[in-house]
């Protein structure tokens, strides 16, 4: 297998998440007036469905009141960021020099829409280091469908989809990627899901975070 493409997601695999997500989505649903009940299933709702589109996930839960609520989460969330900053998770920046360096191209993926997406990147200065950025409005729907991930394909030129490797920290993360036909889906535990999870929804490999070493080595080989 010769990687050509790695597909990162954002929150919790390159992004300390910081419990700054699910901050937002907790004021969200306080804004949108639900009993302590209705908030309850909410959020564990929320947390279920980790790393899919917002939106999608806010038309589920509100229905034809899905864009406020999108939009209050995106404002929360922005807010929360700008008042608390934010801070890659260690070694994010590192494995995509390294990879770069390598002649591998590499793209984040992420469930935020493209303003919220670019507030961050702004925040972390990540302009130039990830080029290639993606979220379900650029692609037409979010995970677990592997619509971002074929995007990012079209977008990188890549010679086949086999060539891809997808790194998240989410059951969905890996079902996108298997989905896609990415030849490689590697779990993180630096964000929400575990090992069982992870590797019961498609991760062949499950590392401690961007920088365990064994996802360098693995990078070496295939680039070699």
């Amino acid at each position: 297998m010769n990687v050509e493409l790695i597909c990162f997601d954002m929150a919790g695999t390159t992004v300390n998440d910081d419990g700054l997500v699910l901050a937002a989505f907790r004021r969200t649903i306080v804004e949108m007036g639900l009993s302590d009940n209705e908030a309850h299933d909410a959020e564990s709702y929320v947390i279920e469905t980790m790393g899919q589109s917002k939106l999608d996930v806010f038309t589920v839960l509100f229905n034809d009141r899905a864009r406020d609520a999108n939009e209050a989460f995106e404002r929360n969330l922005v807010e929360a960021a700008n008042d608390s900053g934010v801070t890659e998770v260690p070694g994010a920046r590192a494995i995509a020099e390294y990879a770069r360096g390598l002649g591998i191209g590499v793209a984040l993926t992420t469930g935020f829409s493209p303003a919220t997406r670019e507030a961050l990147i702004d925040l972390l200065g990540w302009d130039e280091l990830f080029p290639l950025r993606v979220s379900p409005a650029d692609a037409g729907r979010g995970r677990p469908h592997p619509d971002m991930v074929l995007l990012c394909a079209l977008r990188a030129q890549v010679s086949g989809v086999q060539s891809i490797v997808v790194i998240g920290d989410t059951a969905s993360d890996m079902v996108a990627g298997r989905r896609a036909g990415a030849g490689q889906c590697v779990g993180v535990l630096s964000g929400t899901d575990d090992v069982a999870r992870l590797l019961q929804n498609g991760a062949e490999i499950v590392v401690d975070s961007v920088a365990d070493p064994r996802l360098h080595e693995l990078l070496f080989e295939y680039a070699c």
